[in-house]
């Protein structure tokens, strides 16, 4: 389990959303989630909940 870096929410990996970003995997719990951060990644990963464990691409 992970957390979603623009709402904090756990989400299962197998089933997340993903979206990459700054060469890492980013996962999330919702469509909503993913594309808030594919509109300004810069800013949803200046807001990301430290801590926030990503995938590795």
């Amino acid at each position: 389990m992970t957390k979603d870096p623009i709402c904090g929410m756990i989400v299962d990996e197998a089933t997340a959303l993903r979206a990459e970003g700054d060469g890492v995997t980013f996962l999330f719990c919702s469509e909503h989630c993913r594309q808030k951060f594919l509109s300004a990644p810069d800013l949803a990963l200046g807001h990301a909940i430290e801590g926030t464990p990503t995938l590795r691409a």
